[in-house]
């Protein structure tokens, strides 16, 4: 596992007494909290507020991407060779609330498109370029999608989950 933030490792100095955990939740950003024990040498610059924070795995795998949502709180440990020692608490959430931020344009909704178009579709309408779906593979049919007026990203994108096409069996 690999902790960056603003693009700088962090992963040696995670604090073994509180384990990194993400939560996630349906349609709601996710949450990562982790604490960090920094050196006193000062080799690592103490991470503030609205820095981007990432979670990958050794093979490459994003588990989390987001930003530090509450100013960084340092907690003392105890003494060590150099001195006091400290830990901070880091608290990120994902980069869904800044979607969730954004004004989404009215939309008169869609008929006969598969999931995977529509939440590009969702995503094409943010502006955002940060965003990528070319490797979404959703094709599960939709009958018809008629996002709620004034709705957040995450909330027409759990909106979908909803908008199945009707069963065919007999």
């Amino acid at each position: 596992m690999k902790i960056t933030i603003q693009g700088q490792d962090y992963t040696s100095v995670l604090d073994a007494a509180h384990p990194l955990t993400i939560e996630r939740k349906l349609n709601e950003p996710s949450v990562c909290q982790l604490w960090l024990s920094l050196p006193a040498n000062g080799g690592l610059a103490s991470p503030s507020r609205y820095q981007s924070l990432a979670v990958t795995g050794d093979d490459g795998t994003p588990y989390f991407t987001g930003y530090i949502a509450v100013s960084p709180l340092p907690e003392y440990s105890g003494l060590g060779l150099e001195g006091p020692r400290y830990r901070t608490a880091i608290q990120a959430v994902s980069d869904e609330l800044l979607l969730d931020l954004l004004l989404m344009p009215p939309s008169a909704g869609s008929t006969g498109e598969t999931a995977g178009a529509l939440l590009t579709s969702l995503v094409a309408h943010t502006g955002s370029t940060a965003l990528s779906t070319l490797g979404l593979s959703l094709a599960t049919p939709v009958n018809n999608f008629s996002p709620e007026p004034g709705g957040s990203w995450s909330q027409r994108a759990g909106r979908l989950q909803t908008w199945r096409a009707p069963c065919t069996e007999r």
